[in-house]
């Protein structure tokens, strides 16, 4: 075999393999996957798994949830299918609205265009909740 193609095929294996890894995080939800979040625009389902400590900041996504309106959907700033998305690490920041009435926000762009409206809090824990699609 020529030394180009090897370089070839390695590269094809390769991109199949990244391929693959993309469709698994894009998969259909699995039974367990009650909760939702929005990222992105987007409606993902989801499941709680374990806390963690110590994460370096980019190895986790933030998530905003809203501990006084719990009918609100959190909302997520990564989803699958973005290249920073951390699989499903968040750092959870508290949202209470001061100067605006409570609304569904779909994305992170969405609740920060209004964060004079809003309190946000510093990260209160992490945890890990893969998102999947609906």
């Amino acid at each position: 075999m020529q030394r180009g193609t090897t370089a070839a095929t390695v590269a094809v294996v390769g991109l199949l393999a990244l391929g693959l890894v993309a469709g698994a995080s894009m998969a259909k939800a699995p039974d367990r996957a009650e909760g939702r979040v929005y990222a992105n625009g987007e409606l993902w389902a989801t499941f709680g798994t374990a806390d963690f400590k110590n994460a370096p900041s980019p190895s986790v996504d933030n998530i905003y949830v809203f501990p006084d309106n719990p009918d609100l959907v959190p909302v997520g700033e990564a989803s699958p299918g973005d290249a920073d998305y951390n699989g499903g690490r968040w750092a959870v920041h508290l949202v209470t609205f001061t100067g605006m009435d409570p609304v569904q926000f779909t994305s992170d762009e969405e609740l920060l265009a209004h964060a004079a409206d809003l309190s946000i809090s510093g990260v209160v824990r992490n945890f890990q909740c893969p998102l999947f699609a609906l």
